[in-house]
């Protein structure tokens, strides 16, 4: 995935010692439509390697989960990768069925790799939108509503913001099943 406000280099810049993200490695989200767009660039670059992606949100409504592309990436990078894994973290799955039916399809078939968590009411309101692929990169919004962000490449930063992760999903609870069993 091409970082953001990455220079285009020319014959001039090859023999530049670092690569552009390492000389850029963060940058901004200019709203809804531009995180949207880096999420789907994440999780394709996703594919090509094993990766442990954390997504949190109050309620994921404004995510593309289920469009058919971003279900088939999922798709291709758990097949490719048996120790790819998924977690989501929100205040409330309740507009998952309504926002994100091919999501919950797929997810069926991969409860076993794929986890839901549901903040606790005291958390709940600290949630903000986030993509997060450790160690790699991280897509985090500073304005849930206007969409507006930053991300991030710095190995200190993902740290920061995966350990603002594991707090909140440490004190969830399991939420949204992929099957009901019933008698």
């Amino acid at each position: 995935m091409d970082t953001p406000d990455e220079p285009r280099h020319t014959a001039d810049d090859a023999d530049a010692p670092e690569s552009a993200a390492a000389a850029h490695p963060s940058g901004r989200i200019d709203g809804w439509r531009d995180f949207q767009d880096r999420l789907r660039a994440a999780l394709a670059m996703g594919t090509t390697e094993p990766a442990d992606w954390r997504l949190c949100d109050p309620d994921f409504v404004s995510w593309p989960l289920g469009e058919r592309a971003i279900v088939e990436v999922l798709q291709q990078g758990v097949l490719a990768h048996p120790r790819t894994r998924l977690t989501l973290l929100a205040a409330r799955f309740d507009e998952f069925p309504r926002k994100h039916p091919r999501w919950l399809a797929w997810r069926q078939d991969w409860t076993h790799r794929v986890r839901c968590l549901q903040a606790n009411e005291e958390d709940a309101p600290q949630l903000r939108p986030m993509l997060l692929w450790p160690g790699r990169l991280g897509l985090r919004l500073l304005d849930g509503v206007s969409g507006r962000g930053v991300w991030s490449t710095d190995p200190a930063t993902l740290h920061v913001w995966q350990a603002d992760f594991d707090v909140i999903s440490q004190r969830s609870a399991e939420a949204m099943p992929g099957t009901i069993l019933g008698l």
